[in-house]
């Protein structure tokens, strides 16, 4: 029973110390730097989402909330990383891209072009297989189109779902504040000084929970 309780003491220490672990200034003034190393690596070649997915995850482990009815420095700087990452998001994402569109569909395997001859063909088949050079070409081009679009595809997505897990922590993050206090309103101020795309702000508005835009996808 004495190591049961032990066990358990221990569990419950741990969680709390994980809890409030990034209650602090310093926690804070690292996830910073973090967030800002992932950006700027981004920047530089614009291609690796995968940082900015990381930099949304750094940033929402600060979703602070101070003592929930003013907004403290704690909970100021926490709430601009957040939109910081939340702007960068949302710039890298293609506003014109349609995953419904026909132009961007993808598929698991290529058909290959009709041959010349009577040589079989089948879907994902080897291109070296096919013994007319213009028609393997044909082939490759259609093969790196198809994995181009695949790739676009689970860009866009997972930038997409980067988008809804920011604003979906920031609808939290205001919701805690009671509806009239100080906290909330400066929190709205900042948020409306800093997000123009009326879609983003409406649902970080919004008394409904802002469910995941995943009806494209």
């Amino acid at each position: 029973m004495k190591n049961l309780l032990k066990i358990v003491f221990v569990f419950l220490f741990a969680a709390r110390a994980f809890a409030e672990s990034n209650d602090s200034m310093e926690s804070l003034t690292n996830a910073e730097a973090a967030v800002q190393f992932k950006l700027e690596q981004f920047g530089k070649t614009n291609t690796d989402y995968q940082l900015l997915l990381d930099a949304q995850k750094i940033s929402a482990s600060m979703n602070r909330r101070g003592d929930k009815t003013t907004l403290n420095e704690l909970d100021e700087r926490c709430l601009r990383l957040q939109l910081k990452v939340l702007l960068t998001i949302a710039k890298a994402r293609d506003p014109y891209y349609d995953p419904k569109a026909s132009t961007n569909a993808f598929y698991m395997n290529v058909m290959p072009p009709i041959t010349k001859g009577n040589q079989p063909f089948m879907s994902g088949m080897d291109p070296n297989a096919i013994k007319d050079p213009e028609a393997r070409k044909a082939y490759e081009d259609a093969i790196a189109e198809n994995v181009r679009r695949g790739k676009k595809y689970e860009q866009e997505r997972s930038l997409s779902y980067g988008v809804d897990h920011v604003v979906i922590d920031l609808w939290y993050f205001v919701k805690n504040f009671p509806e009239d206090s100080a906290g909330r309103k400066s929190s709205f101020k900042i948020i409306e000084a800093t997000i123009f795309d009326k879609i983003i702000l409406n649902r970080l508005e919004s008394d409904s929970y802002p469910e995941y835009s995943d009806t494209n996808w």
